[in-house]
């Protein structure tokens, strides 16, 4: 399997990309260009050719005549499996003073001139990369049962009918995202004029049951900026992670759905098509995005088990550690906003430690000063 990176220099007269999804962004429009040789690859490539570090010849082509041959915007070369970190660093290295940008999709990294890596919460996996090049490689992980396997793949196969077709971009691997505690399988991405949206395959074994989780995320970056200059101390994971759900929320199962049988596959595949294919069209745009988080149209979820569970998809959005459906109303909700504000407030007071339940509602109130204050509403 190759294992590819994307050089490409920013373009000018556009601000540099401030988070991951808009480096995929720009990657994928680049790639629709073909304006010629670049000489800034040129020079990179015969960096690269100098290098000696780890033997006479240790890339997998030869750079010089792959940049020479690049007539596209970005330049795209594989890496090779010996000493295939250890090479990263240097090209990311040469490539930065460069001004040139660095994608690794496979391991969802971006490396950005001069200094920036993304998405930040990388930053830590990119330091210790350092130490890694000095360390024996790791023993491979154990492989997938078969059911597991074989449920996977039917499950990637059909998130590619349903996803690719309509914009999404799919790296080579999926994306390794710290929040995750299983394995990440595949991850989709699509930019939409609100913002972005991402779906990501996981597989897990839960009770000795191969199980697979199908994680969805859409999100603002209006929303985002506006959180960011709230919570100041927050990482950019909360920012991103605004109307957050899974395959199976609507079958009233949480997250990890076991698939021991060819039936329940089955059900998380129909549940892709309707209504989470529906919704990811229906939440495209800022407005609309507002409108599936209040309600409208509803989008009912299984009879709850305990009165404070969600009965919709709006009420797991407004249920959320975040605040995005708040926001949202703020800006998109009209009329909607006073009982989104007093559902957020005795939601987080209630679901709160008691401990925390004075800091849960100070919290709320710190997002309903700023927004009064400092931003203008559009409903």
């Amino acid at each position: 399997m190759s294992y590819d990176l994307r050089i490409w220099e920013h373009p000018a007269g556009k601000a540099a990309p401030a988070s991951f999804e808009e480096v995929l962004r720009q990657w994928f429009e680049l790639e629709l260009l073909g304006p010629g040789s670049q000489p800034k690859f040129a020079a990179l490539a015969a960096q690269m050719a100098a290098y000696k570090g780890c033997g006479e010849a240790p890339w997998a082509s030869d750079p010089v005549a792959g940049a020479k041959g690049c007539n596209k915007a970005v330049w795209t070369f594989e890496l090779p499996e010996a000493n295939r970190v250890h090479l990263l660093r240097v090209v990311a290295k040469q490539a930065n003073a460069l001004g040139l940008t660095v994608l690794d999709d496979q391991q969802g990294l971006a490396l950005v001139p001069p200094d920036r890596v993304l998405p930040p919460e990388r930053a830590g996996f990119w330091m210790e990369t350092a130490q890694a090049v000095e360390e024996p490689a790791r023993e491979a992980a154990a492989p997938l049962s078969l059911a597991l396997q074989a449920s996977r793949d039917e499950m990637r196969a059909a998130l590619n009918a349903l996803l690719l077709q309509h914009g999404f971009i799919a790296p080579r691997l999926a994306l390794g995202l710290p929040y995750y505690r299983a394995q990440a399988e595949a991850t989709y991405f699509r930019a939409t004029p609100a913002g972005g949206q991402s779906v990501t395959l996981l597989s897990t074994t839960v009770n000795n049951a191969p199980c697979l989780a199908v994680d969805i995320n859409v999100f603002s970056e209006e929303i985002a900026s506006i959180q960011r200059a709230i919570f100041p101390e927050q990482d950019e994971m909360f920012f991103r992670r605004q109307m957050s759900f899974w395959v199976g929320i609507f079958q009233g199962v949480y997250a990890y759905v076991p698939v021991r049988t060819q039936a329940e596959l089955q059900r998380m595949v129909n549940e892709v098509q309707d209504p989470i294919g529906p919704i990811l069209e229906m939440t495209r745009t800022a407005p609309d995005l507002q409108a599936v988080m209040s309600g409208t149209p509803a989008f009912p979820l299984p009879a709850p088990k305990t009165p404070q569970a969600p009965k919709s998809l709006a009420e797991h959005v407004h249920q959320s550690a975040g605040y995005a459906a708040l926001i949202s109303a703020w800006l998109y909700g009209g009329k909607q906003f006073q009982a989104v504000a007093q559902y957020k407030r005795a939601s987080d007071e209630r679901t709160a430690a008691p401990a925390m339940k004075a800091t849960a509602v100070q919290r709320v109130d710190r997002v309903l000063d700023y927004l009064q204050k400092n931003v203008q509403r559009k409903a």
